[in-house]
């Protein structure tokens, strides 16, 4: 049966519910309607105007076929949502799960209807890194003055907080932009390496135009002097060097995860702290909070072993009186609220779909490059959320970068030359080197 794909307006190229949804991101937190307890930031009501008819759409396959994934997802929130419920009783866990759901479902599901073609991708990347690179007409001078232009004047104007006070780093303001915590910024922007690179400079950076507009995403990057930005881009500028060293190399993603397999038991068999230890001391900008960290470890795989199946929802957990109850390790927080399964259910969902995406035969450079930047990005993100949070803005922005990557599992590059869109099953797609 052959599924005509569904059009969408545009802005610029992009879906106009991308284009709300990426503009809605960018506001912080103070630009929300607030009822009753519950806080409505503008993502959240982009999130869940949309939600109803994109869950309708998912569900009668109008924009390609439901798949394991989609399962996934829904999977997942419906745990979180029955945890939810335990913790809090019906109605507070509703109420609770419900948000979550809109946000973890609703921007999995904005990224994976409306990014259907390999134009649409290349459309929301130029709008992302564009975004970006905007923002530094405002994070520079915010670096070298300390004056959070941003956020502080969209704050003064709905009624909203100024920035809190942070110490500099590196002898530089560490950077808010729209967001409200620098290490949100940072991470958003550096999420646009792999996208930039792949996407927009297409590997070529003998062009200043090309080289301009990756070194300005690694610029708004260390504009935020936090160690997980950092973290995300020093792990796609890894995998990309990897990928233009031995790119004619058959089994190369083979190989590196063999040599990180190596790396881990050599430090586990060589060191006398555990690889965790190593690496989160290595990659945070202090002895205190790399010890900080590894505290929230402990104390959190403690909190973990005591609730497995259905976690402990946003109760409190148990530390010591003097630590904060910030627990800067997005997967250890998954685990902690939601128990066990919602954990391995996210987990199934990245690395699942990635692998699957990573298998499909016969893609174009084009669309090479596209599998590269989305996969890149996500491996960024990855190894960054064991040592920071990702909440707010960054926790959707997350979930939408997972389904923009869907596309390549419905359409063959053949089909999308002819403008046939009949979707490609799993089971249908013969296996390829892995990128």
């Amino acid at each position: 049966m052959t599924i005509a794909r569904a059009k969408s307006r545009t802005v610029f190229g992009v879906p106009v519910p991308v284009a709300c949804f990426l503009f809605a991101i960018m506001l912080p937190t103070a630009v929300s309607l607030n009822l009753g307890g519950l806080r409505l930031s503008a993502y959240r009501l982009v999130l869940l105007v949309m939600f109803v008819p994109m869950l309708s759409q998912l569900l009668s396959n109008q924009r390609g076929r439901m798949h394991i994934f989609d399962g996934l997802v829904l999977a997942h929130c419906g745990w979180a949502l029955l945890a939810l419920i335990k913790w809090g009783g019906l109605a507070q866990g509703i109420e609770s799960g419900g948000i979550y759901v809109i946000e973890c479902a609703g921007a999995y599901l904005m990224g994976r209807l409306y990014i259907r073609s390999y134009e649409d991708f290349a459309a929301m990347t130029r709008a992302y890194v564009g975004l970006v690179l905007a923002t530094l007409v405002f994070t520079v001078p915010e670096a070298l003055t300390g004056n959070h232009i941003l956020h502080d004047s969209l704050a003064a104007v709905f009624g909203g907080p100024k920035a809190a006070y942070i110490e500099p780093r590196m002898g530089i303001e560490r950077t808010f932009g729209p967001f409200d915590h620098p290490i949100l910024y940072g991470v958003f922007s550096a999420s646009a390496f792999s996208l930039a690179y792949f996407v927009i400079a297409e590997r070529k950076l003998s062009k200043f135009g090309n080289l301009s507009k990756v070194a300005g995403v690694g610029l708004a990057t260390f504009m935020s002097a936090s160690g997980g930005p950092y973290v995300v881009l020093m792990a796609q500028m890894f995998v990309c060097t990897w990928e233009r060293v031995l790119g004619a190399v058959q089994g190369r993603w083979a190989a590196l995860f063999s040599f990180f397999a190596i790396v881990y038991f050599g430090i586990d068999l060589l060191s006398n702290r555990t690889p965790f230890h190593v690496f989160v001391e290595y990659l945070t900008f202090s002895k205190e909070s790399a010890y900080n960290r590894i505290l929230i470890f402990e104390y959190g795989t403690a909190e973990v072993a005591r609730h497995p199946l259905f976690g402990i929802g946003l109760g409190d957990w148990i530390r010591p009186v003097w630590m904060s109850d910030s627990m800067d390790n997005f997967w250890l927080v998954t685990a902690v609220r939601y128990g066990l399964p919602a954990l391995f259910l996210q987990v199934g969902l990245l690395f699942g779909i990635v692998w699957v995406v990573g298998q499909m035969p016969n893609f174009s450079p084009a669309w090479r490059r596209a599998r590269h930047a989305w996969a890149f990005t996500l491996f960024g993100i990855s190894v960054a959320a064991a040592t920071v949070h990702l909440w707010n803005a960054l926790f959707v922005l997350f979930f939408f970068l997972i389904g923009t990557g869907a596309w390549m599992l419905d359409t063959s590059p053949r089909e999308h030359r002819n403008k046939r869109h009949r979707p490609v099953t799993l089971l249908a797609a013969r296996p390829a080197r892995l990128f």
